[in-house]
Order: structure tokens, then sequence, then C-alpha cells
């Protein structure tokens, strides 16, 4: 894990995540570099009445939350001394994981997961199953 893709929405176990990077980072020969991603669902947006304005708008504070949710892994691993770069995006979390995986060329994603139980995630469909089945690198999922 030289090069790890922290997936984080501020959760307490995506805040486990973070914790588990840091704590990998003080024992590790190499320090890692890590890319921490939050990803915002794009709004679904039905009707006549939506202009692109709106939209914009929309797009605008979803980018805001990203970032004041992106500011606290930063203010982390700043003072873990990890070195790190922050990303805001809109999308699919499946995907955009993959996308970023492939376009910072990270060996390893880390992600917290909210622990639903089988039956529940299999009927609402987990964000990280999904992103084990979507990335071609291993997932270490924080509970």
């Amino acid at each position: 894990m030289r090069n790890i893709l922290l997936a984080y929405d501020g959760s307490d176990n995506a805040k486990r995540a973070l914790q588990y990077i840091i704590d990998f980072a003080t024992d590790a020969p190499k320090p890692p570099e890590v890319h921490v991603l939050n990803v915002q669902q794009e709004p679904v947006l039905y009707g006549e009445f939506v202009t692109a304005g709106t939209v914009d708008e929309l797009n605008k504070s979803f980018i805001d939350k990203s970032n004041r949710t992106l500011a606290e892994a930063a203010a982390a691993l700043k003072t873990a001394g990890i070195a790190h770069q922050t990303h805001a995006i809109l999308g699919n979390v499946a995907e955009q994981v993959n996308d970023a995986v492939q376009r910072f060329g990270c060996d390893t994603v880390v992600m917290g997961t909210r622990g639903l139980g089988s039956f529940t995630g299999m009927l609402m469909g987990s964000v990280a199953n999904r992103v084990v089945h979507e990335v071609s690198v291993p997932v270490l999922l924080v509970k």
C-alpha cells in the first residue's frame, strides 16, 4: 500500500478507516501517498421548472459540502505528516472510486462500511459491495 485511495464520507466508519491509514503510515517503512475522495450523488431532478442555474446551485452546494467533509480528513492527515490530496466529485460512488483508482494510480482502496448486515445490504445494495466489484485493486473495508 503505497498509493491509497480513501473513500471518505465523514461517517464514524470512514473516520475509523482514516485512523487505520494513519496508524498504518506510522509503521510503514515508506509513507504512503493518500488520495482522499468524497463523492456526492448528483441530484435527480424531474419536471420542467428546473433551470440550469438551479442545477448549478445544487451542484455547487454538494461540492461545498464535499470540501467541508474532506477538510476533516485533510487536517488529520496533515497532523500525522502524511502526504495527501483531496478530491471532491459528483456522481456514482462506485464508478467515481474506480475512475479515481485508475486516474491516480492507486494500489489500494480503503473505506468504511456501514455494516448494515447481509440481508439489509442485499436489499439496499451496499456501496462498499459495488466498489469491491467495480475496482481492480484490493479494497480494505473498515467497520
